[in-house]
């Protein structure tokens, strides 16, 4: 990287990022005291300014809840292939894919003449059997007959009846009935379909419950519980969340993967269907009565979690630490107070003390809060913006968006001022030991910075690209000393 394009990048680093790293030289926000805010109306050079359009949400309280998310697919509970146990025609056809059945609702029939003559036959034999035992029963008690004839005649019956059981059972193979309360998936036969012992006739599934099977990490293991709420997202019905839970957890891990298989019991609603691939959240965390703002209100072209509050007609800085995430909320745990006028839309390109006006619809808001076209952040740092934003959850068309506004809008700060540097007014060109293209001002927070904040100013220097070795280089030309304290 070289020293002209590394300049460009340290500039644009300090312009996002600096005021929010402390040291004497400001404080991290304008709650806390950064840039005196300019009075309403007026821009950073002191002449009149047009108030930026915005629109604003009082923050509140409400339950936030934090989720792991995977994939997984629909299966059913109880799913089943019905085979033929016997052979012969299909004469009989009563249920079609798609029906509701009921167990032992009959199904389909196969030719049962063959059967059915085997039976008589076999009933014909037991009933010889039964005769002969009953002359050699009473025989036996006569005395006219051996204890081995009444035992030969005993064994004889037996065998019939276990002959007429066989084929009472092979007649009732001719008939396919639903085993359980099920809805006909696929039909596999078609009428006088010769079929053979094996062959797949049909096949039912019972859809209540629905499970999904998710791979979890093991380092969750401790996250994951059984009863524990999840909710399943699919793409035939989008917006639409389908409850879940966790109903039982295996309790192997798998070493090949590392995960270990949980099974979620889905109530599919009448809607969902085994075999949909589903997006999974499952809830690990829930906050009660959290300060929760929409995702959509922090400003991405910073280096740290920022907001702004609207107060006394003026755009206010407020760096925020953030807690528990789900998918268009976040939690504030510190920076914004209950009440406070947060900026929702028309945030983006905000400097501190912006003369700011409130709209009450979106979009006027959101039409009047493009930026003005400049010459836009360095490359490396659009990047390091991106991966922030894909963090927050924006999706690349999003991304894109918000990268191009960013481009636009740089080069001047909204309302038609000049571009004005962190501290509130434009830097001189070429003063003092500076590095090539850096401002007096910001030589100035890096002599002065405190070890603490010299760490923070090197971290954030990291995150859009720069070199260790450059940033040393900047640090020691500006400090003398390394970087040191």
């Amino acid at each position: 990287m070289n020293t002209t394009k590394s300049s460009a990048i340290l500039a644009s680093v300090l312009l996002l990022g600096l005021a929010a790293c402390g040291g004497s030289g400001g404080a991290a926000n304008g709650a806390a005291g950064g840039r005196p805010p300019t009075a309403p109306g007026t821009g950073a050079t002191g002449g009149q300014s047009t108030a930026v359009p915005v629109r604003v949400e009082a923050v509140g309280r409400r339950d936030i809840s934090q989720y792991l998310q995977t994939n997984g697919s629909l299966e059913a509970e109880n799913e089943v292939d019905l085979v033929a146990r016997t052979s012969g025609p299909v004469v009989e056809i009563l249920a079609e894919e798609g029906r509701l059945v009921r167990a032992g609702q009959l199904l389909a029939r196969i030719d049962e003449r063959e059967p059915k003559n085997q039976a008589a036959i076999a009933r014909v034999a037991r009933d010889e059997a039964q005769l002969a035992f009953d002359r050699a029963k009473t025989s036996w008690d006569e005395g006219l007959v051996s204890r081995e004839a009444y035992d030969a005649a005993l064994s004889r019956l037996a065998a019939a009846e276990a002959q007429l059981e066989s084929a009472a059972i092979q007649l009732a193979y001719t008939e396919i009935r639903a085993p359980f309360d099920a809805l006909v998936v696929s039909r596999n036969i078609r009428l006088a379909q010769f079929v053979t012992p094996g062959a797949t006739l049909f096949r039912v599934s019972d859809f209540t419950p629905l499970l999904c099977r998710i791979e979890v990490p093991e380092k969750d293991l401790p996250r994951v519980r059984v009863g524990q709420p999840a909710h399943l997202v699919v793409e035939a019905f989008p917006g639409e969340r389908f409850p879940a839970s966790v109903a039982r957890l295996r309790p192997t891990v798998d070493s090949a993967t590392g995960t270990f298989t949980t099974t979620l019991e889905v109530d599919g609603q009448g809607k969902l269907r085994p075999g949909m691939f589903a997006s999974v959240y499952l809830e690990t965390e829930t906050r009660r009565g959290a300060v929760v703002i929409p995702r959509d209100a922090l400003v991405l072209d910073s280096l740290g979690d920022t907001v702004y509050v609207a107060a006394d007609g003026l755009a206010v800085r407020r760096e925020v630490r953030l807690g528990l995430r789900d998918a268009d909320s976040v939690e504030v745990v510190e920076g914004l107070a209950e009440g406070d006028m947060l900026i929702v839309l028309g945030q983006e390109g905000l400097a501190d003390g912006t003369p700011v006006k409130v709209l009450e619809e979106a979009s006027s808001a959101a039409a009047a809060a493009a930026p003005p076209a400049g010459a836009g952040p360095p490359p490396e740092a659009l990047e390091a913006m991106r991966q922030r934003m894909k963090e927050r959850g924006l999706s690349e068309d999003e991304i894109e968006a918000r990268v191009r506004q960013m481009r636009a809008g740089s080069g001047q700060r909204p309302g038609g001022g000049e571009p004005e540097a962190a501290g509130g007014t434009a830097a001189p060109a070429g003063s003092g030991d500076a590095p090539a293209g850096i401002p007096p001002f910001m030589v100035e927070r890096i002599k002065n910075a405190t070890p603490e904040d010299l760490e923070r100013i090197k971290e954030r220097m990291k995150q859009f690209g720069m070199s260790d070795e450059r940033i040393n280089e900047v640090i020691k030309q500006v400090r003398g000393d390394g970087g040191g304290s």
